[in-house]
């Protein structure tokens, strides 16, 4: 494979956290307000759905900081390929990502902070900078840092919301269904709140987004999946499997992000 085709990959890494599809019938159970039980069994948790989605909330891997190196394996109709990615993230802050080809070539960083995402394409040489308004015409889907960094720290991309979340069960799995204008979240947990899987659905387009986390390993009392799956089916069908290692929640060094004078640049 041609060097300069990692890169595109590396852009399919990104776009994985903008797209969105349609979603799946499941039977639904509306919240109710004023909740008059606790948690206990499964159909207490269902009935006190306030104090539930507190809960979920309050069970989000939660770091500080952290970083990890993983290997990702990506293929689509025509090609595939496996990159190595670094990530270092700071709660609130960034999640930056530096990516390689072969293990040694740099291909491309990333850094994604509060108010832009920006881009090293160290192939082309050229320097990139979105606003989340611009990414977000690519979908509905309101998108911003939080859910970025939800997505990075191994939890459901959107947090539920009372009045627009609803309830059900699958088996030993809780399932939440969240309604987000033209895009609807359904996330499943597990019995002790940690996010499984996530589907992000978005009303008139043919695309599905499915997150599945695997492996879930405790890491300073807090929980972290080892095994990160990302499928996308649509006019085009995109997998990308991460295999995380040497997972850490002290950071050595603040990443390095600087933009040559040399690199065309690109605001948008």
């Amino acid at each position: 494979m041609k060097i300069k085709s990692y890169f595109i990959i590396v852009y399919s890494f990104l776009a994985l956290f903008f797209v969105s599809s349609i979603s799946c019938k499941t039977k639904k159970v509306i919240l109710k307000e004023n909740p008059e039980t606790t948690i206990g069994d499964q159909d207490a948790v269902i009935a006190d759905n306030s104090l539930f989605l507190n809960n979920i909330i309050l069970s989000k891997s939660n770091f500080e900081q952290f970083s990890f190196n993983a290997e990702a394996d990506y293929k689509d109709d025509k090609q595939s390929a496996t990159i190595n990615i670094e990530v270092i993230a700071k709660k609130d802050q960034y999640v930056f990502l530096n990516a390689k080809a072969m293990g040694f070539i740099n291909v491309a960083r990333i850094m994604v902070q509060p108010d832009s995402i920006r881009i090293l394409d160290l192939i082309n040489r050229r320097y990139i900078s979105a606003s989340y308004k611009y990414m977000q015409q690519f979908s509905s889907a309101p998108i911003g840092f939080q859910q970025i960094q939800n997505l990075a720290m191994g939890n459901a991309i959107f947090d539920p919301k009372f009045g627009s979340t609803q309830i059900d069960s699958l088996g030993q799995l809780f399932v939440l269904i969240t309604d987000l204008a033209n895009v609807k979240q359904k996330s499943s947990y597990s019995k002790d709140l940690k996010t499984q899987s996530v589907l992000l659905s978005e009303q008139g387009k043919s695309m599905e987004m499915q997150v599945s986390f695997r492996d879930r390993r405790i890491v300073d009392g807090l929980s972290y999946p080892y095994d990160i799956l990302i499928n996308i089916q649509g006019e085009k069908k995109m997998e990308c499997r991460f295999s995380i290692g040497n997972f850490v929640t002290s950071l050595k060094k603040e990443p390095q992000f600087v933009v040559p004078k040399s690199y065309k640049v690109q605001v948008f």
